[in-house]
Order: C-alpha cells, then structure tokens, then sequence
C-alpha cells in the first residue's frame, strides 16, 4: 500500500520544480485540473515525512477501464528513462484495480488514514467534484538498497489517465522533482 500511495502522490501530485510548477498536458482541462499542490519540505527526503496539500477538480467520474501511463526519467547528465520493475517506475497500471487491490483489506476498504479522515476517495468510482487535501503527513517509505540510486536526483514525470475504451485522456501533468535522500556513514561519500 506504502508503494501505491507513493506512486500516487508522485505521478499525480508530486507536480514541482525548485518552486511549485506543473504542466497540464491535456487538452480539455474541464475533465481534471489540478488547481494546486504543496509539498514540504521540498525537496522530498527519502526516506521522510512530506507534508502534502492540494485542490483538483475533476469533471466527470472515474471508473471503468483507466489506464495510469507513467513515465520517469532521472538526470544524470542526460536524462535517462527509469524502467519499471517490480511494479515501479515507467510502467503503465490499471488504475482502478491497482487502487481496488491496494486499498481493500480482507474485502473492507482501508483508504490511507489521510484521505479518509478527509472523506476522500481512494477506490473507483471517483465521483465528479471538487477535492481538497488539507496538509497533512505522508511517511515516504526507505527505498530497497538495490535501487538506492534512485532515492535522490532531479526527475521528469510524465502521467497520464486514459480511458482505454475511448482513448480519451481524462488527465495529463507533465512534472519536475527533485529528491533529497537521509543517508549516514560511508555510504554518503557517494551520494
């Protein structure tokens, strides 16, 4: 759950630079626009505690057969794609499954304390309307030691919804972020 709660965040609200900006990639901002989004302390420690707020509207609901395209790219003289292994990274998911298998414990739904203490929604349908994220405190879980050179560094993220029975993009945010990772003893000599 710690996984797809930080795939979340970072493909849908993980929307800076060195100050706030996003990219609304899509056409027809009337289906999801993302009015605003917070993250502090910026940038992101991995792992850490980030306090996130935002607002988005979305205009029609979520359900069915949507596709979350996510594709990373991390600087390192040039960018270089991120592949997706083991569920993470450039991958593309079924958004409404991987929500539904993330977020139901034993057939009861256990949405990120986060958002349901907030009364929103983490499984489909997403019902039309108006959301706000109050700030609150996401724990950035640590990342595995063999992909420890991906917890710091400058990334593109590229995220689109789709609806695969369409193809109409329902949302579409073109992001940059950095990440900042904790790190003690020798290991720190080499970032």
């Amino acid at each position: 759950m710690e996984k797809v709660c930080c795939l979340l965040l970072l493909a849908i609200t993980g929307c800076l630079a060195a100050s706030l900006k996003y990219t609304d990639c899509n056409s027809n901002h009337a289906l999801l626009h993302v009015d605003s989004v917070s993250l502090n302390p910026y940038p992101p420690q991995i792992p850490g505690d980030l306090r996130v707020s935002g607002h988005l509207v979305l205009g029609r609901n979520i359900s069915g057969n949507i596709e979350l395209q996510v594709s990373i790219h991390k600087h390192a003289l040039f960018w270089i794609p991120v592949p997706c292994v083991s569920g993470f990274g450039s991958c593309t998911y079924d958004f409404c499954s991987m929500l539904s298998s993330n977020f139901n414990v034993n057939g009861q739904l256990s949405c990120p304390p986060q958002m349901a203490k907030q009364n929103l929604p983490c499984t489909c349908p997403v019902q039309a309307g108006t959301y706000t994220l109050n700030p609150d405190v996401w724990q950035i879980p640590p990342v595995p030691s063999i992909l420890s050179w991906l917890s710091s560094g400058d990334y593109k993220v590229d995220a689109k919804l789709v609806n695969k029975d369409s193809g109409e993009i329902i949302g579409c945010y073109n992001t940059q972020i950095t990440f900042s990772h904790k790190c003690s003893g020798f290991g720190c000599i080499f970032g």
